[in-house]
């Protein structure tokens, strides 16, 4: 979903929740909460250091219908549904037999959406579906009608370029946190991820002469030119 974010673990790009991420929910390990690993057990979850989309949409069910084995319903219902990291709703089956590998490769430059398994999933994911909630979602409609951050290697869009000095991962942050970090380190311009989450800053701007080929992880990038105060 949009309102998830993706990290890179073990070279692998990996669907999460910071929400879930905050709290010690999402990866896993010996410091996760003892509600944590209770459920992960009675869902039967991978062998794996952090959960799949799949497994956090089980957890959720689980907590939204209050069966979960020998632990105590109350108990889980407190911590997904009344702390707000789950919405209960009608049981989904849009990621009925999407593997973690189909997560993964969702996201490698070579997949093309329309191909992806995961993606043709998710086009049934309805709203009144029980599933975690994660970040607000980002209007990309609206934010391409505004007058500050522009898609990056649009038609007619901005051609900047600059040496990168940092790349921060902001995590349920959005466009303007990006764009207080960026003027608070003295950047030039800003590139936001909003797949990833990452704010990208740069300084030593120029122009580019022609416009790169608009590739898959690019075109979910926006920039923001820093240079001129009055249009930041």
């Amino acid at each position: 979903p949009s309102t998830w974010r993706v990290q890179c673990v073990e070279g692998k790009c990996v669907d999460y929740c910071p929400t879930w991420e905050e709290k010690g929910l999402w990866f896993l390990s010996n410091d996760s909460p003892t509600i944590m690993k209770e459920v992960a057990q009675s869902i039967e979850t991978r062998e794996q250091k952090y959960l799949s989309p799949n497994e956090a949409f089980k957890v959720c069910d689980v907590a939204c219908r209050g069966k979960t084995g020998n632990i105590p319903a109350n108990d889980v219902t407190k911590a997904f549904v009344d702390t707000n990291l789950c919405r209960c709703g009608n049981t989904t089956k849009a990621l009925t037999n999407i593997t973690l590998s189909d997560f993964s490769s969702a996201h490698d430059i070579m997949t093309t959406c329309g191909d992806s398994k995961m993606f043709k999933s998710l086009r049934i994911l309805s709203i009144n579906d029980t599933q975690p909630i994660c970040c607000p979602p980002i209007d990309e409609e609206k934010l391409q009608k505004g007058k500050q951050w522009k898609r990056l290697y649009s038609v007619g869009g901005p051609k900047l370029e600059g040496s990168y000095f940092a790349h921060i991962h902001m995590g349920c942050g959005s466009l303007d946190e990006c764009q207080d970090v960026a003027h608070e380190k003295g950047a030039e311009i800003a590139v936001f991820d909003i797949i990833s989450s990452y704010c990208h800053l740069a300084r030593n701007v120029f122009e580019l002469d022609n416009l790169f080929s608009v590739t898959k992880d690019n075109t979910r990038r926006y920039i923001l030119d820093l240079r001129n105060p009055a249009k930041s």
